[in-house]
């Protein structure tokens, strides 16, 4: 016998490719990406955080996204964010990207994964399957 679940209004916001861009401001019309970002349940930021993964790229983008309006806010790394990706990092970031000054990469996924990140709701999502439930009560997968 199956138990009907009820149906929970849940709002998503999706983000992707900031390259640490600042938020414009409420009054520029001219652009979507402005300061709020719509409230939402969710926040699900889909890569290109920053613009070549500097820690400081990192940082700020972590800024923007820590002050969403969302309970719950998901960040998957794009192909800009190269020190939240150790073994290419080594391999070839790096020497590519970061020839003189060579950023750690456990900072960088710190930024993520910490406890200021748990604090704000921010969960960094890698390969996997994970559900998540909601202040509201809605759970998805």
């Amino acid at each position: 016998m199956t138990t009907h679940q009820p149906t929970v209004k849940t709002r998503f916001t999706l983000i992707s490719d900031t390259h640490t861009a600042e938020l414009f401001p409420s009054t520029d019309t001219q652009h979507a990406y402005r300061d709020p970002l719509p409230a939402g349940d969710v926040l699900l930021h889909a890569g290109d955080l920053t613009k070549l993964g500097y820690i400081g790229e990192h940082e700020a983008a972590f800024e923007t996204v820590s002050r969403a309006p969302a309970e719950l806010k998901l960040v998957i790394a794009g192909n800009h964010d190269i020190t939240l990706d150790e073994a290419y990092y080594r391999r070839t970031g790096a020497k590519r990207f970061h020839r003189n000054m060579p950023e750690d990469t456990a900072e960088a996924r710190e930024i993520w994964t910490g406890e200021k990140a748990k604090e704000a709701g921010v969960v960094y999502l890698e390969e996997g399957i994970r559900r998540f439930t909601l202040r509201s009560g809605a759970t998805f997968t």
